[in-house]
């Protein structure tokens, strides 16, 4: 009995596919009528029976031959393709808007990065260019260790019993007088001037010679004018005009060299002094000797020489440009080819900061020239915009360039 059915099912779903597709007959139709009623239930049967009447058949057929099949699926095709092109479109709104969403926030975090860098470099400038030098100030050490702050000084005039008499003559301006008395044995005795960082000052020893000393610099020099021989020791920098005395030379002892003179105008820099010593001849002779041993070398005018500690105290010797070594005598920092290390320290010796140099900025090399009485934050800021990138910080103490 269930095979049979299945049977019957099978033969009706036949003979209903070939209805559906208009290839069944008249007697086919019948047999498909009888083989549905076989089937259980009477609401399909009234249905299917609907569907096989034959005026219903004929009204669907005349349909169907009135219709243009392939411009009914042209129709089709247009509109599945206006249902993709509004798809579409909304897509590409939608990608629109969400692409103008995010440049509008780019910009704006653009813009808020922009503005925030620009006034913190602001506020970094501000308080970098309240760094000012200090200008004229020096402390003189006497040989007993008593000290005088000459920066707080309007006058000085004292009487020393080596015959010279010590007085301020200017501003910035130190002078040991020769007093002239009848010379006899006094004892050998020496001074001490020392600048700060941020300031410059003059002297005049006992026999006449002019110094001038840079900044973070120290003199030892002899306060009388009666000895055999005159003698200083300098760390730093100092501008020398040597009064001429062909009886007694003047020696300048600096670092590992010493340097021997009758009458002369040098410049000696000593800054770099656990690697160079560079001693810049402006006019007359000088004779420069390893104090370890070694040969001497005569500088002309126009030479400089170079006393290498870390080549074995070999001293080089090269024609140079004097005004670039004496341009601080004239209130200029000049640099030529100068690394960033190297032009802050220069800059923080006349300032008087700490700073900082990022590795990556040791490449970079530049050349140009800035009075001394310039504000720091101008010097700085003309620096930064070369193009370089290069960021400023300052917390206060120390200045960092990244």
């Amino acid at each position: 009995m269930l095979v049979g059915n299945i049977i019957s099912f099978i033969k009706a779903g036949v003979l209903l596919g070939r209805f559906f597709v208009s290839k069944t007959s008249p007697h086919e139709r019948e047999q498909l009528k009888l083989r549905l009623r076989e089937l259980k239930g009477e609401e399909k049967t009234r249905i299917v029976g609907k569907i096989l009447d034959a005026e219903e058949l004929e009204r669907r057929r005349a349909i169907r031959s009135e219709c243009d099949v392939e411009r009914a699926w042209e129709q089709v095709q247009r509109r599945m393709e206006e249902r993709r092109d509004r798809r579409r479109l909304k897509r590409y709104a939608l990608m629109l808007q969400s692409a103008a969403s995010l440049a509008a926030a780019v910009l704006i975090a653009c813009g808020v990065i922009y503005y925030t860098h620009i006034g913190r470099q602001k506020r970094v400038m501000a308080q970098i260019a309240q760094i000012k030098p200090e200008g004229q100030h020096a402390v003189l050490y006497f040989a007993d260790g008593a000290s005088i702050d000459l920066g707080l000084r309007d006058s000085l005039a004292l009487r020393t019993e080596t015959g010279v008499d010590v007085e301020l003559t200017g501003e910035n301006c130190l002078a040991y007088k020769s007093r002239h008395e009848p010379k006899k044995e006094l004892p050998e005795e020496y001074n001490t001037l020392v600048t700060p960082r941020g300031s410059e000052y003059s002297l005049t020893l006992a026999d006449g010679t002019r110094v001038w000393l840079n900044a973070a610099s120290r003199l030892r020099f002899f306060t009388s004018d009666r000895g055999r021989e005159r003698r200083v020791w300098l760390e730093g920098e100092a501008y020398f005009e040597v009064a001429h005395d062909a009886r007694r030379p003047f020696i300048v002892e600096s670092g590992g060299q010493s340097i021997r003179v009758l009458g002369t105008r040098f410049n000696i820099n000593t800054y770099e002094g656990d690697r160079a010593i560079y001693t810049t001849l402006v006019e007359g002779s000088v004779a420069i000797s390893p104090l370890a041993g070694g040969d001497a070398v005569t500088l002309e005018p126009g030479q400089q020489a170079e006393y290498s500690r870390r080549k074995g105290g070999a001293i080089a010797v090269k024609a140079v440009d004097t005004s670039l070594a004496t341009a601080w005598m004239s209130g200029t920092f000049i640099f030529e080819h100068a690394s960033v290390t190297e032009i802050m320290e220069s800059l923080s010796r006349w300032y008087d900061f700490e700073f900082e140099v990022s590795p990556l900025l040791d490449g970079l090399r530049f050349s140009g020239q800035f009075p001394r009485c310039e504000n720091l934050d101008k010097i700085l800021t003309i620096i930064a915009s070369t193009g370089t990138g290069m960021q400023i910080n300052y917390d206060g103490t120390k200045i960092t360039l990244r």
